[in-house]
């Protein structure tokens, strides 16, 4: 993320509170797309269309002056930000709430999957930003719950991403129920034609800014995810850890108390973890940066497990792995995550944990991925148990071997030496080392091999023992199969039964299908309420979405039964 370093945040006029919100979040300058959009934003009147990469911290540059402008109270909302997903519009309500220093303005987050009368309990108390996914918003205005007319702030956050999901015909409908007064902020890291052609037609000529600065040095890391239950990630991390050559990583966690627990969990079994995140205090936070920056001299502890908070800003050498505990709700937050490692010429590994639930997630940041940074998230097994126990014991070899170069300096008055063998090296050549009278008694008694098999086993034997592993449940990938399955499609299939199941849809734009006709058909297959029809996706001739594991078997069962070629089928996260 590029920091402009000859601005502050200061220079825009921002009032205190917001200024010093800020500095809590670590926020030590604006990055180049803040310092384009905040004067622009600030000042009283004008559009702002923006191509933007990801990773460029677009949220706070419409958040901070939403928070700045909308100070007092009311009944309907002022603002309207319309994000792809609801785990955007989550993390975008967070963080706009966040950076808020007093009681307004209130920010309410309105999506697909959660309680509508929740959300409509939220609104009749009043708020001043709305946060929510197009199809929420047009489920609501439908029933005359959220009123628009007072709307003064239309903000379309990842424009793209709701063309490619299919939801600009809902997008249209809501810009068409804003009044005609209103501020423009659009937020894309492409701008396809029907995006330019949607401006053009409802705001007429609109200067599109476009961040120039140059992108920061990309990361190599290759990105891999495991769909796992939440009760087997601690053994499959366990296993990760243990499988690296030489593990030097962070852990991210979502939450304080989660970042604390997976620490304390890891210590139990014999890891150097500690936690960090924002209510450690300053003085606590830099000893624990210090042991861990100390760990590649020795004697640090080799894994920090973090909240995305108090790893902000975090510059650390020689990071061999990043781990997503929990998945990120944005992809801009999992840029600035596995940015951490893959720097300097050194490759990194990222490995993100994906419950069976949110395999549609990790398909959109895979998406992201693929377009920012040119390589997808990979699925990947869990290391198997016997080339676990293969590296830990090639890592004790290499470090007895590393702690006997130089060797000892051999005593004049004992001649009783043996050749110390190094790998790749004539035995003659080879330095000798002494023989203490412990080691002269142990190969007396138990001979050479055995000597060394015994203080191996007396050391290292709980790290050797395969019975410190437990069994984990996987959701992995069928081999591929014959008939309707092409090459190259995937299947993730589970070990025992999960909560949500993927399926093919056979109607796309070019049959002139959006999200909700996907959403009403699958409604009615599967005989569950619209909440249920989660991760929808359309394509130019199919759509995939996830909905219960029974709803999708009612659903596929109902296609089959029906006239004609089944529309609704098995299904996998698709490949791009």
């Amino acid at each position: 993320m590029n920091i402009d370093t000859q601005a502050s945040f200061a220079s825009f006029g921002l009032s205190q509170g917001v200024l010093d919100a800020l500095t809590r979040k670590g926020f030590t300058g604006p990055t180049s797309i803040q310092s384009i959009a905040l004067p622009r934003l600030l000042a009283d009147e004008g559009h702002l269309i923006v191509k933007a990469r990801t990773g460029t911290g677009k949220t706070a540059a419409f958040g901070i002056p939403l928070a700045e402008r909308l100070t007092s109270g009311g009944q309907l909302p002022r603002a309207l930000i319309l994000s792809p997903t609801r785990e955007l519009a989550l993390q975008v309500s967070r963080e706009i709430a966040s950076i808020v220093p007093g009681p307004f303005p209130r920010v309410t987050a309105v999506y697909g999957g959660a309680s509508m009368r929740n959300q409509i309990m939220d609104l009749k108390r009043g708020t001043e930003i709305v946060a929510g996914t197009p199809g929420r918003i047009m489920d609501l205005m439908e029933r005359k719950v959220l009123d628009l007319s007072l709307v003064e702030w239309l903000i379309l956050d990842e424009a793209d991403e709701m063309l490619d999901m299919g939801f600009f015909e809902d997008v249209e409908k809501i810009i068409q129920a804003v009044k005609n007064y209103r501020r423009l902020a659009l937020f894309s890291a492409t701008m396809p034609e029907a995006i330019l052609r949607l401006v053009r037609e409802h705001f007429g000529a609109v200067e599109i800014v476009e961040d120039t600065a140059p992108e920061d040095e990309k990361p190599a890391v290759d990105q891999f995810y495991m769909v796992l239950r939440r009760e087997d990630r601690l053994e499959a991390l366990r296993r990760v850890i243990d499988a690296a050559d030489d593990f030097y990583g962070l852990i991210f966690c979502a939450t304080k108390a989660g970042a604390d627990e997976l620490a304390r969990r890891l210590a139990e079994n014999s890891y150097a973890a500690e936690a960090i995140h924002g209510d450690l205090s300053q003085e606590a936070r830099e000893r624990t940066l210090r042991r861990f920056r100390a760990r590649p001299a020795g004697g640090g502890s080799s894994i920090l497990v973090a909240t995305d908070v108090a790893a902000r800003g975090l510059d650390i050498e020689r990071l061999t792995h990043v781990i997503n505990w929990d998945l990120p709700n944005d992809r801009e937050t999992y840029v600035h995550r596995i940015g951490r490692t893959g720097r300097a010429g050194r490759r990194g590994m990222a490995v993100s944990f994906a419950l069976p639930s949110e395999r549609g997630k990790v398909a959109h940041l895979s998406r992201a991925m693929e377009r920012a940074l040119g390589s997808r998230i990979l699925w990947m097994k869990v290391p198997a148990v016997k080339a676990v126990m293969k590296s830990q014991r090639e890592r004790i070899a290499l470090s007895i071997i590393a702690a006997l170069s130089p060797p000892l300096p051999i005593p004049a008055e004992d001649p009783a030496v043996i050749p110390a063998v190094i790998p790749g090296e004539e035995p003659a050549a080879a330095p000798e080392v002494a023989l203490s009278p412990l080691s002269k008694r142990l190969i007396g008694a138990l001979g050479a091999e055995g000597a060394v098999e015994a203080l191996v086993t007396r050391v290292y034997g709980e790290f050797l023992d395969p019975a410190r592993y437990g069994p984990v449940t996987e959701f992995e990938e069928a081999p591929k199969g014959e008939g309707e399955r092409k090459p190259g499609k995937r299947v993730l299939q589970a070990h025992g039964l999960g909560r949500d199941a993927r399926v093919y849809v056979g109607l796309g734009r070019r049959h002139g299908a959006s999200a909700r006709d996907v959403a009403g058909l699958l409604m009615r297959a599967g005989s569950i309420p619209g909440r249920m029809v989660d991760a929808i996706e359309i394509k130019e001739y199919c759509a995939f979405a996830t909905l219960p594991a029974e709803a999708a078997t009612r659903a596929c069962a109902f296609s089959r039964n029906s006239p004609g070629e089944p529309l609704i089928k098995p299904a996998s996260a698709p490949r791009h």
